[in-house]
C-alpha cells in the first residue's frame, strides 16, 4: 500500500480541504498520515478521524499574529516532520500550501535517499497564492511587497520542482484563477475545486431573513463594511446576522458586531470553530451568505470561497465581490448579487433586494457549482497517473 504523508501548517482540527482529500485517497486504497502543526499545543498529538491518522507536531508555541514566533515555529515544525518521515518512509509527500513545501523538496532530493525510498514524489497543493498573505495587514507596505516577491519566487521554484501541482480555481473568460499563475510559469496544474459534498437534503429557509458568514474570520474590513451597510438600512430592513467560525481576527470582529447589534438593534448569533459535519446545520440558520472581501492583496480576485460553494449547494444565494472570478460565477449562474468592495451603499441595496427575492422563491431552482464527489475522483485519478 502506497504511503502518503500530508503536511499542513495548521493544527488540523480538521482542515476541511486537507481532510476531504485524505479521505478520498484513503478510500482509493492509499495509506494517508497527516502531519499538522499544533502551534499552541491544544489538541491530541495522535488522532484518528474518518480513518485518517493524524500526528500533531508540538515545538515551541507560536501564537497566531506573531510573525517572528511563527517563522521560528515553522522551521522547528518542518525539522520535526523530517525526523518523522525518516521513520515512516512514505513514497509521497503531499504539501498543503507553500509553507510546507520545503519538506517535500527535501524529501525528493535528500530525505528519501537517507530512508532508502525509491521513486519519491513531491506534490505541491496550492490552496491559494501564499505570498499574498504577507500583504494582508498592510497591502501598501514596501517591505511587505518586497517580502511577497521573495515568497512568490520561492513558490515558483517549488512548483517547478514538484512532480504534481494541484490548485483550486480555473479562470473564466474575464478573470483568471489560481491555475493561470502556474500556467504562466510553464506548469500544467491539476485543478481540484474546493467543493462541498452533495447535500443529503435542503433545509428550509429560516423564518427570519438572516445573513450568514460561515468560515474563517481573518479580514476585519469586510465586517466594517457590513456594519456600515446595516446602519444605512432601516430597522425593518436589517437582516439578522449569523456568524460561525474562528480565525485570527475572530475576537476583534465579534466584539465589533456585538457593539453594532446593541446600537442598531439587529439580532446577532455567533458560534466558534466548527467541524465539516456541522456545515448543513449551520447553513440552515441562514438565508444568504456574505462573501465580500478586501481585494488589495490580490488573492481574492482569483478565488472561489468555500462558503460560497457551500451556500449555493444548499440553495442559499450569496453576495460576493464584483469584477472577480467569483462575481463571474455569481452572474453566470444567477447565484445572487455582486457588489464592489468597500461600498456599504451597494451592499445595503443588495440586502434589500435579497429579502424580497428570497421571499419570492427566486433562488429555489438555482444550479449548484462543483461537487466533491467529482473533484475527489479527479484527485484520485491524478495520483493513479502519477504513481
Amino acid at each position: 500500500m502506497t504511503q502518503i504523508a500530508m503536511i499542513v501548517s495548521n493544527r488540523h482540527d480538521p482542515d476541511p480541504r486537507v481532510h476531504k482529500e485524505a479521505i478520498a485517497l484513503t478510500d482509493a486504497g492509499y495509506h494517508v498520515t497527516i502531519y499538522a502543526f499544533d502551534r499552541m499545543h491544544e489538541l491530541p498529538q495522535n488522532d484518528m478521524i474518518s480513518g485518517v491518522a493524524i500526528k500533531r507536531i508540538r515545538v515551541q508555541k507560536s501564537p497566531i499574529g506573531n510573525l517572528a514566533a511563527t517563522a521560528i515555529g515553522l522551521v522547528a515544525f518542518r525539522n520535526a516532520v523530517k525526523k518523522e518521515l525518516l521513520k515512516s518512509k512514505p513514497t509521497v509527500i503531499h504539501c498543503h500550501d507553500q509553507d510546507t513545501c520545503a519538506v517535500g523538496l527535501w524529501w525528493k532530493i535528500l530525505g528519501s535517499k537517507k530512508a532508502h525510498v525509491k521513486e519519491p514524489k513531491f506534490i505541491f497543493d496550492a490552496h491559494d497564492l501564499y505570498w499574498t498573505w504577507l500583504l494582508m495587514a498592510d497591502p501598501k507596505s514596501l517591505i511587505r511587497k518586497f517580502g511577497a516577491q521573495i515568497l512568490k519566487a520561492q513558490g515558483h521554484g517549488y512548483a517547478k520542482a514538484a512532480d504534481l501541482v494541484i490548485t483550486v480555481t480555473q479562470g473564466s473568460k474575464r478573470h483568471p484563477g489560481t491555475a493561470e499563475v502556474f500556467q504562466n510559469w510553464g506548469i500544467n496544474p491539476k485543478v481540484i475545486w474546493n467543493a462541498p459534498d452533495e447535500p443529503l437534503s435542503i433545509p428550509p429557509m429560516p423564518r427570519q431573513f438572516t445573513l450568514g458568514y460561515i468560515g474563517s474570520i481573518r479580514e476585519p474590513a469586510m465586517f466594517d463594511w457590513l456594519i456600515d451597510a446595516m446602519s444605512i438600512l432601516t430597522p425593518k430592513e436589517r437582516p439578522s446576522l449569523f456568524v460561525a467560525g474562528g480565525g485570527a481576527a475572530a475576537d476583534v470582529v465579534i466584539k465589533k458586531l456585538a457593539v453594532a447589534s446593541d446600537k442598531l438593534g439587529f439580532s446577532l448569533k455567533t458560534t466558534g470553530r466548527f467541524s465539516l459535519d456541522k456545515i448543513p446545520t449551520l447553513i440552515a440558520n441562514t438565508s444568504i451568505q456574505y462573501c465580500v472581501y478586501p481585494q488589495d492583496r490580490g488573492n481574492i480576485s482569483r478565488a472561489m470561497p468555500v462558503k460560497l460553494l457551500d451556500s449555493v449547494a444548499y440553495k442559499r444565494p450569496v453576495i460576493g465581490n464584483k469584477d472577480t472570478l467569483m462575481g463571474d460565477w455569481i452572474q453566470r449562474n444567477k447565484w445572487g448579487y455582486q457588489v464592489p468592495q468597500a461600498n456599504p451603499e451597494a451592499l445595503a441595496a443588495a440586502l434589500r433586494s435579497a429579502r424580497t427575492d428570497i421571499s419570492n422563491g427566486t433562488f429555489n431552482k438555482m444550479p449548484t457549482g462543483p461537487m466533491w464527489h467529482k473533484e475527489s475522483k479527479k484527485l484520485v485519478n491524478a495520483y493513479n497517473h502519477l504513481l
